[in-house]
């Protein structure tokens, strides 16, 4: 919880739009609700600058971010009063969290969120995401829906990774072998999803397995919100003409970072070294290579990736990520935003 506390704190301090958008807090039981909301209330007012950074002129002693803390048993699916053994109760969903492990409740709390709410274009946010400097939300949502884009790769070079696709493709009834073995589609950060495509997706799922989506999700590999997400985009897009799905592009990350130079042969043993991750999601990585960080910002900065993973903040010199913030469209932290010396 404190994690999520302090996104807000960054949010209303650095977000120039913060005031105009919706924000849905997913807790796990009516104590996490009180305790949220009284942390809430305790966020404080915005002086003239956070961080390293001024305050936009309207954030200075703006309002506290509004928003909606939502008890994840409000929104939690019937199914799951009938296949979790334990009592779940509005104080206390922890018997979904002990049977169905910690990414599956999570993945359940993110994906039974995205099927309630009302919304066009959401952003599913993990609790230690950080803003780092000032940005518009608004913005960031225009540049994602003028280019709307899902990532794949072919770095899925572990059971763990081949699992996930397995999982997702089990959900969606498809094989793995129709999107091939090294498949892999957790590569970008930036989850921002359709209120149209999360609705054919349940659709879809129902109509292929002749059952309620989450019967069929935790029978069949119970897969993470956003691989599963992505793998339906990437696969209606191949049977329908529907401009749903049509109008995502598909990039793949070994194609565009060869094509700006980020992958090369001076930089081929970081990906020879990554395993149970993407290509993009810890490009980071590359950072270390020198000449690199420049070309990793114009390929970020060119698709208008604003959201970014970085666990390590002495992967190069302070010079080389000072410049890299400075020249890229990163305004967001996320997964990896709370690393060892970042403030």
């Amino acid at each position: 919880m404190p994690l999520a506390v302090d996104f807000l704190q960054s949010l209303m301090c650095l977000c120039t739009d913060y005031k105009e958008i919706d924000i849905n807090v997913i807790v796990s039981d009516s104590g996490e609700v009180d305790a949220f909301r009284g942390a809430v209330d305790n966020l404080t007012s915005c002086g003239d600058t956070f961080s390293i950074f001024p305050v936009p002129p309207n954030n200075v002693n703006g309002p506290k971010t509004n928003g909606d803390i939502i008890n994840m048993f409000d929104i939690l699916p019937p199914v799951f009063h009938s296949i979790v053994n334990g009592k779940i109760t509005r104080e206390d969903t922890s018997a979904v969290l002990r049977e169905r492990g910690k990414y599956q409740y999570q993945t359940i709390k993110k994906l039974a969120a995205a099927a309630t709410l009302e919304y066009d274009y959401a952003l599913w946010l993990d609790s230690e995401s950080i803003v780092v400097q000032p940005f518009s939300i608004h913005q960031m949502f225009d540049a994602y829906v003028a280019a709307t884009t899902v990532w794949r790769s072919r770095n899925a070079n572990h059971d763990v990774m081949r699992n996930m696709m397995s999982g997702s493709a089990g959900v969606l009834n498809r094989t793995i072998e129709s999107f091939g073995p090294a498949f892999w589609n957790l590569e970008s950060q930036e989850w921002i999803i359709e209120k149209t495509v999360i609705d054919d997706l349940f659709q879809y799922v129902e109509m292929v397995h002749g059952q309620d989506f989450w019967s069929a999700w935790a029978t069949h590999g119970a897969p993470f919100e956003i691989t599963l997400y992505n793998m339906h985009i990437q696969s209606r897009k191949l049977e329908t003409t529907d401009p749903m799905c049509t109008k995502y592009r598909t990039l793949e990350s070994e194609m565009e970072m060869e094509k700006y130079g980020v992958l090369s042969a001076s930089s081929q043993f970081v990906k020879d070294a990554m395993t149970q991750t993407g290509l993009l999601e810890r490009s980071w990585l590359f950072l270390q290579v020198p000449g690199v960080a420049q070309k990793l910002s114009n390929m970020l900065r060119n698709y208008s990736l604003q959201l970014y993973r970085l666990d390590d903040i002495d992967i190069a010199p302070p010079e080389v990520i000072d410049r890299f913030f400075l020249d890229t469209s990163i305004h967001l932290l996320c997964s990896g935003a709370y690393a060892p010396g970042l403030q």
